[in-house]
């Protein structure tokens, strides 16, 4: 069994442990026999008046009002529990959380005034009766609404594209066969010459190389690469392709690429985002991970069994099912509302969201669309919905977030089997870890302890100042044992660092979901089997007590006979390789989403996946040594007016660079990028903590700063105070620059695939240049023009440093204007000035100087070649490839 660390939320975090384990056997086997009349006259005479009466104001969906995330006007109200876990077992009442809210033992419900001996007595009663309760709905109750899915309805589906079977066809016979170099070219070629539309002449060898860079490794070419090229292209062009083809794929640089793209659906962050914007210092694992499988080529098959199922499929060593396990932060590191009242809604949303990204991402379709009500255009019914519910039910999700007032749903994370612990731990003695246990033992007891006096206080009725200064108390001591926690949980005994995990594993006791009617918790029906999607092949149903049933899934879903997983994919390459997928509806394959343009071509790929052991890499390299892959952006008027949307491919259709590749290609043209892979990232820096306007607060190194000022009351603010009294103005920005740190780093020279993605606060280089929303699953960028992206580029901090260390640099190498002028557009644009554009970079340079003339000011030589850098990384040639 993998070990796991708590998060700092020490008590509220082990009572929510207990919630979802007991959940299982809670739901699943209370009340499985229908009730006696002697059983329902006792719940609607002596439990329920009292329940309307005394509860449902302040616990009921009725009043909206679900008060320590519980709800008590249904039956499974009660079984699922709130903040601190199940109200209690059927048939055992003593030591019940109701019970001992009842008794004011622990808590005291109702606040106002404790129930009656006889009103207490009957609770118990019912409890030990096995807690009768009829408020559940029966299958014949159900509302479907106006759509509702037949089993004819599935039938019919299957004979539809998207739901049968791929099915390669040879490539069609066309008239002009010299033009082909790959079957992909027929497949296109037969549909242009059909309509009678020629395709565009090929594209410049210097425009196809630096599309082939850009697309394959997010960089531009360098001069060396160009000059090559250029000359073996001219003597033997697919030769030449071929070579550059191999070349990039080979690179680390690809996979640094190419990973970004799955992030973009993965909807990678390091953080919860919502309400309360919680760090996730692990997720940069998930990250490596994925750049890694795409530079090892890892078979697509095995990428997503391992995103899926990790911490289920067999391991050889300890290494690999490290790998697996942090594989499966696929499913961990959506956002998190940690302020939700409601456990029960919590989980279901959790559970709602691993179904829509892993359905989307990998199937093309929008299963989370029935968990209300029977998909409305697409042959999904609720049942189908329900059934992938169970099995992410019955998977335990670890992501671990700090401990805050407001968060109301931590986690905890897993223990890597192997040693690699994140960067900024420091090695401690065994002493000082003995020491840190002791002093957090301490602290904990102080902070339960000064929970009780407040609760007791309460209780008695103490005025408001009493309680509140109580309340504080109890928040300071709870921070601090949170900090103690997370340092002391990071160590292993010796003070050695260990290494967490985001993941996910199998829980205990697998269950099945109960449909809820229109989606809403106090609406429950009928228990649905775990399994699969029905329309997509037979209703695998998943048994067993102990079986999740998220192996079972994966394998489903990377079942060669499944119609969808290798169609989608290849889908995907298609449209980064060529701005827009055979299926333009990445993530929606259903009748909503647009039907493929060439559907032969699409089978024809999708076979050809499978049958290279999903190699990605071999997909991309088949694309891009395709005629249709070289074609230049050349517009021609009779093709337009046939095919003004280009859908039949008869030219390359033009595009901006993405945010990552224009950052990135400034740092490469200034000479300041770092191509080794940092470990972590400034989330990790910081640790679990809370973003706040758009900064980082390190909780551990606010505790070292009270350690060391000898602080006994944790007060930081006086903590800081004592420093600046000490160190002066100088030693207290540093203190800042050390507790504190923004997210948006300028000062980051590391490739933007490495760039800290932080929920609601997305570095501004990347964010001005439509970066995905990490929210959500993002399979197509949108594409603005808007002022202030001009202004970024004109203002930013960033570009002007670019701009001025490029200029540094090429006034270093260069001793003439017309060298340096050069130079600029070689480190840019890869490739020579142009007359015009010399003449022109020359008059710009001229004007300046004028300028700084007529101002009586002198303006360094570097200034003016600086600028004319800034102008040219404004320049559309810089941010579009033709």
């Amino acid at each position: 069994m993998t070990d796991s660390i708590k998060t700092p939320f020490f008590f509220v975090g082990a009572l929510f442990s207990l919630l979802v384990f007991v959940l299982p056997a809670a739901i699943c086997n209370a009340q499985d026999e229908a009730l006696t009349d002697e059983q329902v006259t006792f719940f609607e005479t002596k439990i329920r008046p009292v329940l309307v009466r005394e509860c449902y104001s302040c616990h009921s969906a009725q009043t909206g009002q679900s008060r320590g995330g519980l709800q008590v006007d249904t039956r499974d109200g009660f079984l699922v529990g709130g903040d601190s876990g199940p109200a209690f077992e059927p048939g055992e009442a003593e030591g019940s959380i109701l019970m001992s809210a009842l008794e004011y033992d622990e808590w005291a419900m109702p606040p106002s005034k404790q129930l009656s001996a006889n009103v207490i007595e009957d609770f118990r009663t019912w409890i030990e009766m096995g807690a009768p309760d009829p408020r559940i709905i029966t299958r014949a109750e159900r509302d479907y609404g106006a759509a509702t899915v037949t089993a004819d309805d599935i039938r019919e589906a299957k004979t539809q594209w998207a739901y049968s079977q791929p099915v390669q066809v040879p490539p069609p016979a066309v008239q002009n066969s010299a033009w082909t170099r790959s079957p992909i070219d027929n497949f296109v070629l037969a549909e242009l010459e059909q309509e009678a539309i020629s395709p565009a002449t090929d594209a410049e060898p210097y425009d196809l190389v630096r599309r082939l860079s850009y697309d394959l490794t997010g960089l531009p070419p360098s001069q060396d690469q160009v000059d090559w090229f250029l000359n073996a292209y001219e003597s033997d062009p697919d030769r030449a392709v071929a070579i550059v083809v191999d070349g990039l794929l080979k690179s680390e640089r690809f996979g640094e690429r190419w990973a970004r793209h799955w992030l973009d659906v993965a909807r990678y962050a390091e953080s919860t985002g919502r309400e309360v914007n919680a760090t996730f210092p692990h997720a940069w694992r998930y990250r490596d991970y994925v750049i890694d499988a795409f530079n090892n080529d890892k078979p697509y098959d095995e990428f997503i069994r391992e995103q899926i199922a990790g911490d289920l499929l067999p391991a050889e060593d300890d290494e690999t099912w490290a790998e697996h396990l942090v594989a499966t932060g696929f499913l961990a590191m959506g956002p998190k509302s940690l302020n939700e009242q409601n456990a029960r809604q919590f989980i279901l949303d959790q559970v709602d969201e691993q179904i829509d990204v892993s359905t989307r991402v990998i199937l093309g379709i929008s299963v989370a669309c029935a968990r209300c009500h029977d998909h409305k255009f697409d042959p999904v019914p609720q049942e189908d919905y329900y059934a992938m519910a169970g099995i992410f039910l019955s998977t335990s999700t670890h992501y671990g977030t700090i401990d805050s007032q407001q968060n109301r749903r931590p986690s905890n994370l897993l223990r890597l089997p192997d040693e690699d612990p994140d960067p900024y731990l420091k090695q401690m003695t065994s002493a000082e870890i003995r020491e840190l246990r002791q002093e957090f033992d301490e602290v904990r007891e102080s902070a339960a302890n000064a929970a009780r006096e407040r609760r007791l206080e309460q209780r008695r009725g103490a005025d408001t100042r009493t309680v509140n200064q109580l309340r504080q108390q109890e928040n300071r001591l709870g921070a601090q044992a949170a900090i103690l926690e997370q340092i002391v949980n990071s160590y292993d005994q010796d003070g050695n660092p260990l290494s967490f995990v985001m993941a996910v594993q199998d829980r205990d006791q697998a269950i099945n979901a109960r449909l809820l009617v229109r989606g809403e918790l106090d609406q429950p029906s009928d228990e649905i089997d775990r399994g699969v999607v029905q329309v997509i092949g037979d209703r695998q149903r998943i048994r067993g007590d102990r079986n999740s049933g998220r192996k079972e899934l994966a394998e489903w879903m990377t079942d060669e006979e499944n119609p969808l997983t290798a169609r989608v994919m290849v889908n995907r390459v298609w449209k980064h390789l060529f701005g827009n997928g055979i299926v333009r509806t990445t993530e929606n394959f259903g009748s909503t989403g647009e039907p493929p343009t060439h559907p032969e071509l699409l089978d024809y790929l999708a076979v050809e996946f499978m049958e290279h052991d999903w190699s990605v890499k071999e997909l991309i390299r088949a694309i891009c040594t395709s005629h249709v892959y070289r074609q230049s952006t050349a517009f021609n008027e009779n093709a337009f007016e046939r095919d003004p949307e280009n859908r039949l491919l008869w030219r390359r259709t033009p595009s901006r660079l993405d945010a990552e590749a224009m950052r990135d290609s400034m740092l490469f043209a200034s000479g300041q990028i770092e191509m080794e892979r940092p470990r972590g990232s400034i989330v990790t820096r910081a640790g679990q903590t809370i973003v706040r306007d758009g900064n980082l607060s390190s909780g551990i190194e606010v505790f070292q700063l009270l350690r060391e000022s000898g602080s006994e009351t944790m007060d930081v603010r006086e903590a800081f105070r004592q420093r600046a009294r000490q160190q002066g103005a100088a030693g207290m920005r540093q203190l800042r620059d050390r507790l504190q740190f923004e997210i948006d780093d300028s000062s980051l020279n590391y490739r933007s695939v490495y760039l800290p993605v932080i929920r609601d606060n997305i570095p501004i280089a990347l964010e001005a240049f439509d970066f995905a929303e990490p929210t959500m699953v993002v399979g197509v960028r949108g594409s603005t023009n808007s002022p202030s992206q001009a202004l970024f580029m004109m203002n930013d901090e960033f570009v002007i440093r670019q701009s001025n260390e490029m200029a540094k640099a090429i006034l270093f190498e260069n001793h003439n204007l017309n060298d340096r002028l050069n130079a600029v557009m070689r480190r840019i644009y890869s490739r020579d000035a142009t007359e015009s554009e010399l003449e022109a970079m020359t008059r710009f340079y001229n004007t300046v100087d004028s300028q700084v003339t007529n101002s009586r000011q002198r303006t360094p030589e570097r200034e003016k070649i600086s600028a004319i850098c800034q102008a040219v990384f404004a320049s559309a040639d810089f941010r579009f490839l033709n």
